[in-house]
């Protein structure tokens, strides 16, 4: 059902056109994805009352076709807003937040800022999620798949739809 609902999303979001603009609308409308099959914990402030924030700091062509996402209703109704600002500040107060190749070096501190945090972060660079990250979008022989780091999300306080964990590679489970 989700991967129908991936491809769905994929096709009515976007008409291909390169194939590097078509692996960005891809990945952009994984992240959309990843972000309506992940519940957050029952907030206690207002900081996210209005909505999902999702930060991209450092990747202008994700950033660019999510904020097209963002005006679409099926985005509207969830609250989705997009933002690229990099403060700590910006970032700590996030619901998702994706992590761009442009990144690479920092990621590890941007890791460290929203650890222990209801925070879901994903990112396009190999070893992410080996490395504490929950989501890591992978590109291989012409084709996207995703691996999903367990044990981040269950420390981070976030569920993510059993549907979708079926789809991707699953590392960190409790028996590992």
């Amino acid at each position: 059902m989700c991967a129908v609902l991936i491809s769905a999303c994929a096709s009515t979001l976007f008409a291909q056109e390169d194939v590097k603009a078509g692996v960005n609308d891809l990945k952009a409308v994984y992240i959309f994805n990843f972000i309506r099959f992940t519940d957050w914990p029952v907030r206690t402030s207002q900081k996210h009352a209005s909505g999902i924030k999702l930060l991209i700091p450092g990747d202008d062509d994700i950033f660019s076709i999510m904020r097209s996402i963002a005006e679409k209703k099926v985005a509207r109704e969830i609250g989705l807003s997009v933002e690229s600002c990099a403060t700590d500040s910006c970032i700590s107060a996030a619901s998702a937040l994706f992590i761009g190749a442009g990144e690479r070096d920092d990621y590890p501190r941007l890791l460290d800022l929203v650890a222990g945090h209801p925070v879901l972060t994903i990112s396009d660079i190999p070893g992410f999620a080996a490395h504490g990250g929950m989501i890591e979008i992978r590109y291989d022989s012409k084709k996207l798949t995703f691996v999903v780091n367990l044990q981040a999300v269950n420390r981070s306080g976030l569920y993510i739809s059993a549907q979708l964990l079926q789809l991707g590679e699953i590392i960190g489970r409790a028996h590992e």
